[in-house]
Protein backbone atom coordinates (compact mmCIF):
# COMPACT_ATOMS: atom_id res chain seq x y z
CA UNK A 1 0.00 0.00 0.00
CA UNK A 2 1.48 3.43 -0.93
CA UNK A 3 2.78 5.42 2.04
CA UNK A 4 3.48 9.08 2.68
CA UNK A 5 7.10 10.15 2.28
CA UNK A 6 8.82 13.20 3.74
CA UNK A 7 12.03 13.86 1.83
CA UNK A 8 14.31 15.60 4.31
CA UNK A 9 17.00 17.83 2.80
CA UNK A 10 19.88 19.45 4.66
CA UNK A 11 18.82 22.78 6.14
CA UNK A 12 15.17 21.77 6.46
CA UNK A 13 13.13 23.92 8.82
CA UNK A 14 11.59 22.21 11.85
CA UNK A 15 8.23 23.90 11.30
CA UNK A 16 7.96 22.70 7.72
CA UNK A 17 8.93 19.13 8.64
CA UNK A 18 6.50 19.22 11.56
CA UNK A 19 3.66 20.44 9.34
CA UNK A 20 3.43 16.92 7.92
CA UNK A 21 4.62 14.81 10.85
CA UNK A 22 2.22 16.43 13.34
CA UNK A 23 -0.69 16.49 10.87
CA UNK A 24 -0.13 12.82 10.13
CA UNK A 25 -0.25 11.93 13.83
CA UNK A 26 -3.48 13.88 14.27
CA UNK A 27 -5.04 12.25 11.19
CA UNK A 28 -3.99 8.77 12.30
CA UNK A 29 -5.41 9.30 15.80
CA UNK A 30 -8.63 10.64 14.32
CA UNK A 31 -9.13 7.69 11.96
CA UNK A 32 -8.38 5.13 14.66
CA UNK A 33 -10.76 6.90 17.05
CA UNK A 34 -13.61 6.92 14.52
CA UNK A 35 -13.25 3.20 13.86
CA UNK A 36 -12.53 2.21 17.47
CA UNK A 37 -16.08 0.89 17.91
CA UNK A 38 -15.35 -1.90 15.44
CA UNK A 39 -12.34 -3.20 17.38
CA UNK A 40 -8.65 -2.21 17.36
CA UNK A 41 -7.56 -0.79 14.02
CA UNK A 42 -4.30 0.71 12.86
CA UNK A 43 -4.15 3.04 9.89
CA UNK A 44 -2.27 1.16 7.20
CA UNK A 45 -0.79 4.25 5.55
CA UNK A 46 2.61 4.99 7.06
CA UNK A 47 4.76 8.11 7.07
CA UNK A 48 8.40 7.49 6.18
CA UNK A 49 11.11 10.12 6.53
CA UNK A 50 13.68 9.71 3.77
CA UNK A 51 16.95 11.34 2.80
CA UNK A 52 18.89 11.15 -0.44
CA UNK A 53 21.37 8.56 0.88
CA UNK A 54 19.55 7.12 3.89
CA UNK A 55 21.77 8.96 6.37
CA UNK A 56 20.73 11.61 8.90
CA UNK A 57 20.40 15.21 7.77
CA UNK A 58 21.25 18.50 9.42
CA UNK A 59 18.26 20.68 10.17
CA UNK A 60 18.32 24.46 9.79
CA UNK A 61 19.73 24.88 13.31
CA UNK A 62 22.38 22.19 12.87
CA UNK A 63 20.58 19.45 14.79
CA UNK A 64 20.56 15.95 13.35
CA UNK A 65 17.40 14.33 12.08
CA UNK A 66 17.45 10.55 11.84
CA UNK A 67 15.55 9.11 8.87
CA UNK A 68 13.90 5.82 7.96
CA UNK A 69 15.86 5.20 4.78
CA UNK A 70 16.86 6.47 1.36
CA UNK A 71 14.69 7.39 -1.58
CA UNK A 72 14.17 4.35 -3.76
CA UNK A 73 13.07 4.01 -7.36
CA UNK A 74 11.13 0.88 -6.37
CA UNK A 75 8.79 2.34 -3.74
CA UNK A 76 5.60 4.11 -4.78
CA UNK A 77 4.11 6.78 -2.55
CA UNK A 78 0.66 8.30 -2.23
CA UNK A 79 2.08 11.66 -1.12
CA UNK A 80 5.58 13.17 -1.11
CA UNK A 81 6.41 16.24 0.97
CA UNK A 82 9.44 18.45 0.34
CA UNK A 83 9.68 20.81 3.33
CA UNK A 84 11.12 24.29 3.13
CA UNK A 85 14.87 24.53 3.70
CA UNK A 86 17.46 27.20 4.42
CA UNK A 87 18.94 28.89 1.36
CA UNK A 88 22.49 30.20 1.65
CA UNK A 89 22.70 32.05 -1.67
CA UNK A 90 22.66 31.16 -5.36
CA UNK A 91 26.03 29.30 -5.47
CA UNK A 92 25.01 27.05 -2.57
CA UNK A 93 21.65 26.34 -4.17
CA UNK A 94 23.28 25.53 -7.51
CA UNK A 95 25.55 23.09 -5.72
CA UNK A 96 22.55 21.50 -4.00
CA UNK A 97 20.73 21.06 -7.31
CA UNK A 98 23.85 19.53 -8.85
CA UNK A 99 23.90 16.99 -5.99
CA UNK A 100 20.23 16.13 -6.59
CA UNK A 101 20.90 13.94 -9.63
CA UNK A 102 19.04 11.02 -7.99
CA UNK A 103 16.23 13.07 -6.44
CA UNK A 104 15.05 14.83 -9.61
CA UNK A 105 14.37 11.72 -11.75
CA UNK A 106 12.90 9.99 -8.67
CA UNK A 107 10.38 12.82 -8.30
CA UNK A 108 9.55 12.59 -11.99
CA UNK A 109 8.89 8.85 -11.68
CA UNK A 110 6.74 9.34 -8.61
CA UNK A 111 4.70 12.01 -10.40
CA UNK A 112 4.27 9.73 -13.41
CA UNK A 113 3.08 7.01 -11.03
CA UNK A 114 0.29 9.20 -9.68
CA UNK A 115 1.81 10.47 -6.44
CA UNK A 116 0.61 13.77 -5.02
CA UNK A 117 3.66 15.99 -4.49
CA UNK A 118 3.82 18.98 -2.18
CA UNK A 119 6.64 21.47 -1.64
CA UNK A 120 7.26 24.54 0.46
CA UNK A 121 9.56 27.53 0.16
CA UNK A 122 12.86 26.81 -1.56
CA UNK A 123 11.78 23.23 -2.29
CA UNK A 124 9.65 24.68 -5.09
CA UNK A 125 12.96 25.25 -6.86
CA UNK A 126 13.58 21.49 -6.63
CA UNK A 127 10.30 20.93 -8.47
CA UNK A 128 11.37 23.47 -11.10
CA UNK A 129 14.65 21.64 -11.60
CA UNK A 130 12.77 18.35 -11.93
CA UNK A 131 10.65 19.80 -14.73
CA UNK A 132 7.38 19.38 -12.82
CA UNK A 133 6.28 23.02 -12.91
CA UNK A 134 6.24 23.78 -16.62
CA UNK A 135 3.30 26.01 -17.59
CA UNK A 136 2.02 26.37 -14.02
CA UNK A 137 2.22 29.22 -11.52
CA UNK A 138 4.78 28.64 -8.79
CA UNK A 139 4.40 30.59 -5.52
CA UNK A 140 7.78 32.09 -4.64
CA UNK A 141 8.19 34.41 -1.66
CA UNK A 142 9.67 37.84 -2.29
CA UNK A 143 12.97 36.95 -0.62
CA UNK A 144 13.48 34.03 -3.00
CA UNK A 145 12.41 35.82 -6.18
CA UNK A 146 15.97 36.84 -7.21
CA UNK A 147 17.16 33.25 -6.79
CA UNK A 148 14.23 31.82 -8.75
CA UNK A 149 14.63 34.31 -11.60
CA UNK A 150 18.38 33.73 -11.82
CA UNK A 151 18.12 29.93 -11.96
CA UNK A 152 14.77 29.46 -13.71
CA UNK A 153 14.03 32.59 -15.77
CA UNK A 154 11.38 30.86 -17.92
CA UNK A 155 9.25 29.64 -15.03
CA UNK A 156 6.23 31.55 -13.68
CA UNK A 157 7.40 32.58 -10.22
CA UNK A 158 4.42 34.32 -8.60
CA UNK A 159 5.21 36.60 -5.66
CA UNK A 160 1.61 37.30 -4.62
CA UNK A 161 0.48 33.68 -4.65
CA UNK A 162 0.68 31.96 -1.26
CA UNK A 163 -0.53 28.49 -2.24
CA UNK A 164 -0.97 26.89 -5.65
CA UNK A 165 -3.07 23.75 -6.05
CA UNK A 166 -2.54 22.05 -9.39
CA UNK A 167 -4.25 18.79 -8.49
CA UNK A 168 -1.42 16.34 -7.92
CA UNK A 169 1.08 19.17 -7.43
CA UNK A 170 0.70 21.59 -4.50
CA UNK A 171 3.17 24.35 -3.69
CA UNK A 172 3.32 26.77 -0.74
CA UNK A 173 5.45 29.90 -0.85
CA UNK A 174 6.62 29.28 2.72
CA UNK A 175 5.89 27.83 6.12
CA UNK A 176 2.90 30.09 6.80
CA UNK A 177 0.94 28.13 4.19
CA UNK A 178 2.27 24.64 4.92
CA UNK A 179 -0.61 23.50 7.14
CA UNK A 180 -3.25 24.62 4.65
CA UNK A 181 -1.46 22.63 1.95
CA UNK A 182 -1.19 19.53 4.13
CA UNK A 183 -4.89 19.71 5.02
CA UNK A 184 -5.79 19.73 1.32
CA UNK A 185 -3.63 16.66 0.81
CA UNK A 186 -5.27 14.87 3.74
CA UNK A 187 -8.69 15.67 2.28
CA UNK A 188 -7.62 14.23 -1.05
CA UNK A 189 -5.68 11.15 0.05
CA UNK A 190 -7.45 10.16 3.28
CA UNK A 191 -10.93 11.72 3.46
CA UNK A 192 -12.73 15.10 3.44
CA UNK A 193 -13.94 14.61 7.02
CA UNK A 194 -10.37 14.05 8.25
CA UNK A 195 -9.30 17.21 6.43
CA UNK A 196 -12.14 19.19 7.97
CA UNK A 197 -11.33 17.87 11.44
CA UNK A 198 -7.68 18.88 11.01
CA UNK A 199 -8.80 22.34 9.94
CA UNK A 200 -10.83 22.64 13.11
CA UNK A 201 -8.26 21.32 15.57
CA UNK A 202 -5.46 23.40 14.02
CA UNK A 203 -7.48 26.58 14.28
CA UNK A 204 -7.19 27.33 10.59
CA UNK A 205 -10.84 28.45 10.48
CA UNK A 206 -11.09 27.66 6.79
CA UNK A 207 -14.55 27.84 5.26
CA UNK A 208 -15.98 24.42 4.39
CA UNK A 209 -19.09 25.47 2.50
CA UNK A 210 -18.48 22.82 -0.15
CA UNK A 211 -18.59 20.10 2.53
CA UNK A 212 -21.14 21.30 5.09
CA UNK A 213 -24.76 22.36 4.67
CA UNK A 214 -25.61 26.04 4.95
CA UNK A 215 -28.27 25.20 7.54
CA UNK A 216 -26.34 25.33 10.86
CA UNK A 217 -28.47 22.59 12.42
CA UNK A 218 -27.77 20.23 9.53
CA UNK A 219 -24.07 21.17 9.51
CA UNK A 220 -23.85 20.25 13.20
CA UNK A 221 -25.66 16.99 12.45
CA UNK A 222 -23.17 16.18 9.68
CA UNK A 223 -20.22 16.67 12.02
CA UNK A 224 -21.92 14.61 14.76
CA UNK A 225 -22.59 11.75 12.34
CA UNK A 226 -19.08 11.84 10.86
CA UNK A 227 -17.72 11.24 14.36
CA UNK A 228 -19.98 8.23 15.04
CA UNK A 229 -21.09 6.64 11.76
CA UNK A 230 -19.30 3.36 12.40
CA UNK A 231 -21.46 2.59 15.44
CA UNK A 232 -25.11 1.99 16.01
CA UNK A 233 -26.78 5.39 15.63
CA UNK A 234 -30.40 6.25 16.33
CA UNK A 235 -31.90 9.34 14.69
CA UNK A 236 -33.71 10.14 17.92
CA UNK A 237 -30.35 10.10 19.71
CA UNK A 238 -29.00 12.54 17.13
CA UNK A 239 -32.02 14.83 17.52
CA UNK A 240 -31.61 14.87 21.29
CA UNK A 241 -27.90 15.66 20.97
CA UNK A 242 -28.82 18.69 18.85
CA UNK A 243 -31.71 19.75 21.12
CA UNK A 244 -34.33 19.43 18.40
CA UNK A 245 -37.18 17.08 17.51
CA UNK A 246 -36.73 14.15 15.17
CA UNK A 247 -39.33 15.40 12.62
CA UNK A 248 -37.68 18.85 12.50
CA UNK A 249 -34.24 17.31 12.05
CA UNK A 250 -35.36 14.98 9.25
CA UNK A 251 -37.27 17.74 7.46
CA UNK A 252 -34.37 20.22 7.54
CA UNK A 253 -31.86 17.50 6.66
CA UNK A 254 -33.82 16.50 3.57
CA UNK A 255 -34.23 20.13 2.53
CA UNK A 256 -30.49 20.90 2.89
CA UNK A 257 -28.95 17.69 1.53
CA UNK A 258 -31.71 15.95 -0.41
CA UNK A 259 -31.51 12.83 1.75
CA UNK A 260 -32.50 11.60 5.20
CA UNK A 261 -30.04 11.34 8.12
CA UNK A 262 -30.21 7.55 7.77
CA UNK A 263 -29.23 7.76 4.09
CA UNK A 264 -26.40 10.13 5.01
CA UNK A 265 -25.06 7.57 7.49
CA UNK A 266 -25.02 4.93 4.75
CA UNK A 267 -23.31 7.45 2.45
CA UNK A 268 -20.55 7.97 5.04
CA UNK A 269 -20.14 4.23 5.53
CA UNK A 270 -19.87 3.50 1.83
CA UNK A 271 -17.53 6.46 1.30
CA UNK A 272 -15.23 5.10 4.02
CA UNK A 273 -15.47 1.61 2.53
CA UNK A 274 -14.39 2.80 -0.94
CA UNK A 275 -11.30 4.46 0.57
CA UNK A 276 -10.41 1.28 2.45
CA UNK A 277 -10.85 -0.80 -0.69
CA UNK A 278 -8.51 1.55 -2.54
CA UNK A 279 -5.92 2.06 0.18
CA UNK A 280 -5.78 -1.17 2.22
CA UNK A 281 -5.55 -4.92 1.81
CA UNK A 282 -8.25 -5.70 4.37
CA UNK A 283 -10.85 -8.29 3.45
CA UNK A 284 -14.23 -7.06 2.25
CA UNK A 285 -15.96 -8.62 5.25
CA UNK A 286 -13.59 -6.81 7.63
CA UNK A 287 -14.14 -3.49 5.83
CA UNK A 288 -17.90 -3.95 6.10
CA UNK A 289 -17.55 -4.51 9.84
CA UNK A 290 -15.22 -1.54 10.34
CA UNK A 291 -17.50 0.96 8.62
CA UNK A 292 -20.56 -0.13 10.59
CA UNK A 293 -22.32 -2.95 8.70
CA UNK A 294 -23.21 -5.92 10.89
CA UNK A 295 -24.18 -7.93 7.78
CA UNK A 296 -21.52 -8.13 5.05
CA UNK A 297 -24.12 -9.36 2.54
CA UNK A 298 -26.11 -6.16 3.04
CA UNK A 299 -22.91 -4.16 2.58
CA UNK A 300 -22.12 -5.92 -0.69
CA UNK A 301 -25.65 -5.34 -1.97
CA UNK A 302 -25.68 -1.65 -1.04
CA UNK A 303 -22.20 -1.12 -2.43
CA UNK A 304 -23.21 -2.48 -5.80
CA UNK A 305 -26.42 -0.44 -5.82
CA UNK A 306 -24.51 2.77 -5.10
CA UNK A 307 -21.46 2.27 -7.34
CA UNK A 308 -22.60 -0.10 -10.07
CA UNK A 309 -19.68 -2.40 -9.17
CA UNK A 310 -19.01 -5.12 -6.67
CA UNK A 311 -16.54 -4.28 -3.93
CA UNK A 312 -14.02 -6.62 -5.56
CA UNK A 313 -14.42 -4.93 -8.92
CA UNK A 314 -13.95 -1.51 -7.30
CA UNK A 315 -10.70 -2.62 -5.68
CA UNK A 316 -9.40 -4.14 -8.90
CA UNK A 317 -10.25 -0.98 -10.87
CA UNK A 318 -8.46 1.17 -8.29
CA UNK A 319 -5.36 -1.01 -8.47
CA UNK A 320 -5.41 -0.85 -12.28
CA UNK A 321 -5.50 2.97 -12.20
CA UNK A 322 -2.35 3.03 -10.06
CA UNK A 323 -0.35 0.87 -12.46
Amino acid sequence: MPDFALVALDGAYHASVGALTDSFILARDRIEQVFAGSGPMRMETRLRILSLDGGPIRMSDGRRLEVDGAISSVDDHAFIWLPAFRVMGIPALEERLARSHELLPWLQRQADGGAVIGASGASALILMAAGLTRDVAVPIARALQPVARALFPRHRAEERLGLADHGDLLIANGMANDLSLIVRVMERTLSPDVGRWLTSIMGLDREEEHLLASDPLVARAQIWLEQRFTGGIGIQELAEALSTSQPTLVRRFRKALGMSPKSYIQHLRLQAATRMLEKSNRSIDRIAELVGFSDSRLFRTMFRQQTGMTATQWREASQARRR
